[in-house]
């Protein structure tokens, strides 16, 4: 009789990352791995809103066995099939970072420069796929002070050894090491470097630490304003869910960069400190944004979303809820906390959203779950109507809020209803629309299955006087000459250019197919050849050429369509656009008016 005994792999990692601050064009990793399978896949997340494609960058990607059998072959464009002797070996590799300007990059891209550097992790660390739980421990091998989600301490290396004559003495310089899982390192960005500002609050006892990383000419700003502008935001943040998610948050902003991308346990945000001293709370809404996203989005996900991994994203149809309502809380979050959006009421702001909603056929054409759904796929697969689920879902936001303010006599509001499906759905599966809907229902008591037919799963126009008649107010629509601030009409410049995800020539975007430039016969998705006499082969091309357009001009568009080259001439005109106001009723109830005061000023309910 024999006995065969089940052997689970358990892989451990240990990665090293080197970054040599006199030479800012590369970051080193290495990869010790032990306990794995003899097969045993090697990948690169995939990023479901930010996929750059880094595995591009890859170089030098090697695998030694020490001194057993061990090879690498690949398996798809970001994947690898490791194959050892006994399931340990060491893996190397360079990531080579693309040619960037410094002081203008997009904040998800890694950049380094010699006081510092930030690391997108997810397109830095290699991965198993099939361990997504395996220990690993993470020497990080960088200057300065290091911020990141993931804790880590600082080590400095025994330095006493025996050196014989004639030798150089080694230098041991210290290190920072970190112990995590997979799910945790892809999602927690490292900011570093000897010039870098940092601050630090409490919410609860839970800590915030706000690093600000300034360019070498950075301009100087108000930073106590800025720093108390933050913290009483995401005071109010916290409060809509009643405690922090996260053990630690870490606000990681940037002088060089634009952009933003949040994290469970941090975000990033391109904050330049020019804009800074104009405003030093320029950046507030986008801030809360992206620091809401921590609850809604990060843990409260759409089904299809809540992990990285090797695949392609799938198609999530509650984008509008995860990114749109999150709009509608920059906000109101920003508005409790003193400082709102713009300096705008919230009624002023309200008929903006209203302008840019109308503004866009695409919003009353295409439905907020289909416009979520087809986030991941290729640019242009709306054709001329391109809807925006932002915007959609932020005023679904702001409705809904009505509705169930109206229905519970103001005793609750959308704080309400994401607390609930807080409470439901986060980190234990995605939410669907009828998770939301039965969610919605219950909170205000209410039914609300026509609402989520007509302009959630469909595409009806929102009316907005059937929501803020309890506030005693009214929305009034009308349509007039789109002309700046001396009565001058604007030229039609409802037409933009966007590069394809597999690369290859610009390709026409059309901002509303009543504009000259769909008249004229262009599409949204034609190849863009020139543009007004300018060859276009980048997308600064293609701006510096929009910019020469004036009211009058014949601009002459070349493009290939269906693999025939075309010319196309656009006479420019003037345009009308749509606009909104929001008037008060003056029969309305002291009751009405009562709500209305405490909507104004985003009263959590009332």
């Amino acid at each position: 009789m024999s006995i065969t005994t089940s052997h689970k792999p358990n892989p451990e990692i240990r990665y090293s990352v080197s970054v040599d601050p006199t030479n800012p064009s590369s970051i080193n990793v290495e990869m010790e791995i032990g306990g794995a399978p003899r097969s045993v896949r090697l990948a690169m997340a995939v990023h479901p809103e930010y996929n750059d494609r880094f595995w591009r960058y890859i170089r030098e990607l090697r695998v030694d066995g020490g001194g057993r059998p061990a090879a690498l072959a690949a398996d798809g464009d970001h994947i690898w099939r490791l194959i050892t002797h006994s399931g340990s070996a060491r893996v190397s590799y360079r990531i080579q970072l693309p040619p960037e300007n410094s002081a203008n990059r997009p904040v998800w891209h890694t950049g380094i420069r010699s006081d510092g550097g930030s690391i997108n992790t997810v397109d830095t660390f290699l991965y198993l796929p099939d361990f997504p739980h395996a220990q690993l421990d993470i020497w990080l091998h960088v200057p300065g002070t290091v911020l990141w989600a993931v804790r880590a301490s600082r080590v400095f290396p025994d330095g006493a050894q025996m050196v014989k004559p004639g030798e150089r003495a080694q230098t041991f310089d210290p290190f920072w090491m970190a112990r995590t899982e997979a799910s945790t390192l892809l999602d927690s960005p490292i900011l570093y470097g000897n010039a870098l500002r940092v601050w630090h609050f409490d919410i609860d006892g839970v800590p915030h630490t706000i690093a600000y990383w300034p360019l070498p000419n950075a301009t100087s700003f108000d930073t106590a304003q800025f720093v108390d502008a933050i913290e009483k935001v995401a005071r109010e943040a916290v409060a809509v869910f009643g405690k922090p998610p996260y053990q630690h948050y870490e606000f990681l902003l940037e002088d060089g960069a634009w952009g933003a991308l949040e994290h469970k346990n941090s975000v990033t945000i391109g904050m330049p400190s020019r804009d800074l001293a104009r405003d030093s709370r320029a950046y507030l809404p986008e801030l809360a944004h992206e620091f809401f996203h921590a609850w809604n989005l990060m843990r409260l996900y759409p089904e299809g979303r809540g992990i990285l991994s090797e695949h392609d994203p799938a198609h999530a149809t509650g984008l509008w809820l995860s990114e749109g309502v999150t709009m509608y809380y920059a906000d109101v979050l920003t508005r409790r906390a003193g400082f709102p959006e713009r300096g705008m009421s919230r009624a002023d702001l309200l008929a903006a959203e209203l302008e840019s909603y109308y503004g866009s056929p695409g919003n009353t054409r295409i439905s907020p779950e289909i416009a979520s759904s087809r986030a991941v796929d290729t640019a242009g697969i709306n054709g001329d109507y391109e809807p925006n689920y932002y915007v959609q879902g932020r005023l679904i936001g702001t409705a809904l809020d009505l509705i169930i303010r109206d229905s519970t006599r103001g005793s609750r509001g959308l704080d309400d209803l994401m607390r609930a499906l807080y409470s439901r759905f986060a980190l234990k599966r995605g939410f669907t629309t009828d998770d939301v809907e039965r969610t919605a229902s219950e909170v205000c008591a209410c039914n609300v299955r026509s609402f989520f037919d007509d302009y959630v799963r469909n595409a009806r126009p929102l009316d907005f006087n059937r929501y803020v008649g309890a506030l005693g107010l009214r929305v009034v629509v009308d349509t007039i000459s789109a002309v700046d601030s001396a009565s001058n009409r604007f030229p039609d410049t409802r037409i933009w250019a966007y590069p394809p995800r597999q690369g290859g020539r610009l390709r026409v975007r059309i901002m509303d197919p009543s504009g000259v430039w769909a008249k004229a016969g262009l599409h949204t998705g034609d190849e863009l050849v020139a543009f007004n006499g300018a060859p276009i082969d980048s997308f600064p091309d293609f701006r510096r050429a929009f910019r020469t357009i004036k009211l009058g001009d014949v601009v002459p568009v070349w493009i290939i369509r269906g693999g025939a080259p075309t010319a196309i001439n656009v006479r420019v005109t003037g345009y009308d656009r749509v606009r909104v106001r929001i008037v008060e009723d003056p029969a309305a109830t002291p009751t009405q008016r009562e709500w209305r005061r405490l909507w104004l000023a985003a009263s959590p309910n009332g």
